[in-house]
């Protein structure tokens, strides 16, 4: 499909492999939405390792609907690239929040620190235990890459997990390297420190580190660079959240010292038992808390966020050209002209033998030179011919030219040619008409040749008939009498 039916509105994110674009999305039926496209940088197009890694991430993006991940409802490329295209959550991730709470002087409050938690582990809990439609089988989703950044939080109080570029599934074409360390260093768990094999509880230790940040206000393992970020987390050494936040009951602090354990087998085994126990601690201390405390709590970061949007768009103004547009939204544009959504399989596999994706719900086109299904055109009363299917209309058969031969030229009368008797050989049509009656000769514009027939009375009297229309009335009314 070529139509344009998204239209990049600005640049919302950038980074070394892929830019974010939103994008306005406008459907058959004209009606609109905003939407993210995550858009691969032109210069990776040709290292097809890379290709293949963003398409495991659409594919496994594709399977995902669940409330706290994104939604990804679109794959596409151009002649140049290839797009992601999600639900544009309107917000900020806990990037943002955490650097605005250390602007604020204190971590974050503990109840709230939990119910971000809790829906986190819901996303990772329906990723975790997805199964394949078809077999049953558990996909095996890891996600490999809970950190701030990956942590969406809408004005309206909703978390969101996204980006499953190195999320590792059973269905994947791109398998890791033995030996090679994929994620954010600083949250990483210590056997994918190690780049030993790691499962889901790989993804709960990460969400441990969150869950210390937030209630402390600093980094859990940071060193001077990523050796030593390395090595800090391979020792897996978690001092006392207590120390930097004595707010943190003791029950909470030992919920993610088990999140956080070194030894694999001491953690939560999923992501439900974690956020069973978190569950468990808000019901102990009787705290009540929910998304309507989220919104308040994000209220005064919206509100710096959008004076930063408006000055923003001020500077998009004044960057626009002469024209009035602004040139790199132009060149996305222009790009977005040639989008061909790929589905669930990219060109590449369709042209090795995969089944393609067939539009339904549009008529396919009616060629005139071929004759017409009777299933599809039925004949009405009074030679009207309706399209039962309301398709495009027909073309209609032209009125045949004044100068056209007469039918007794197109039957080849007067060159000692016989004339076909007449359709269906009705042996009522060899009768003479009665006295004082006269036949009307049919109007040649209409009427049609007759088909052969095999009864020797009909097709004499056919003779007959035809002779009457060449003979003046005076003959005709001889040859009636006798």
């Amino acid at each position: 499909m070529t139509s344009q039916r998204y239209r990049p509105l600005y640049k919302l994110d950038a980074g070394g492999m892929a830019e974010v674009y939103v994008a306005e999305a406008e459907s058959m039926a004209g009606f609109k939405k905003k939407v993210a496209i995550k858009r691969i940088l032109p210069g990776l197009i040709k290292d097809q390792r890379f290709v293949r890694m963003f398409l495991d991430e659409a594919r496994l993006s594709l399977r995902l609907a669940h409330a706290n991940i994104v939604s990804v409802f679109d794959i596409g490329e151009s002649d140049s690239t290839y797009f992601i295209v999600m639900d544009f959550v309107h917000g900020i991730n806990m990037k943002t929040l955490l650097e605005y709470q250390v602007k604020r002087g204190g971590p974050m409050p503990v109840a709230l620190t939990v119910f971000i938690l809790n829906e986190i582990l819901k996303g990772l809990s329906y990723a975790h235990r997805l199964t394949d439609s078809e077999t049953g089988r558990p996909l095996g989703i890891i996600h490999r890459d809970i950190s701030p950044p990956n942590i969406l939080i809408s004005w309206n109080g909703e978390i969101k997990l996204t980006d499953f570029g190195l999320a590792k599934a059973t269905t994947q074409l791109e398998s890791t390297d033995p030996g090679v360390v994929k994620g954010k260093y600083s949250y990483l768990s210590p056997e994918a420190a190690r780049a030993e094999d790691i499962d889901a509880r790989a993804d709960l230790y990460a969400a441990g580190i969150l869950g210390f940040e937030m209630l402390t206000g600093r980094r859990l393992f940071r060193g001077k660079n990523d050796y030593e970020t390395i090595a800090l987390v391979r020792s897996g050494e978690v001092p006392s959240i207590r120390q930097y936040n004595p707010q943190v009951p003791e029950d909470l602090e030992q919920v993610l010292f088990k999140a956080l354990h070194k030894d694999i087998s001491q953690r939560y085994q999923t992501a439900d038992d974690f956020a069973e126990a978190l569950l468990g601690f808000l019901f102990t201390h009787r705290l009540k808390v929910s998304a309507r405390d989220l919104i308040d709590f994000c209220r005064p970061v919206r509100e710096e966020q959008e004076a930063e949007r408006r000055q923003a768009e001020n500077k998009a103004q004044q960057e626009r050209s002469p024209g009035g547009n602004n040139l790199i939204i132009n060149l996305i544009n222009e790009e977005m002209l040639h989008f061909r959504s790929l589905g669930q399989e990219d060109k590449k596999e369709a042209s090795a033998g995969a089944q393609p994706v067939v539009a339904i719900a549009e008529p396919k086109a009616l060629d005139p030179s071929q004759p017409l299904d009777v299933d599809v055109f039925t004949p009405a009363p009074g030679g009207v011919t309706p399209n039962r299917l309301a398709l495009s209309p027909t073309p209609t058969e032209p009125l045949p030219d004044k100068n056209e031969p007469s039918l007794v030229d197109q039957l080849g009368l007067g060159k000692d040619k016989v004339p076909p008797p007449p359709p269906g050989g009705d042996s009522k049509a060899g009768k003479r008409p009665p006295p004082g009656n006269r036949t009307i000769p049919p109007d040649p514009r209409t009427a049609r040749p007759p088909e052969p027939t095999n009864k020797g009375e009909g097709g004499s009297a056919w003779i007959i008939v035809l002779l009457l229309l060449l003979v003046g009335g005076g003959v005709v009314a001889f040859l009636v009498l006798t």
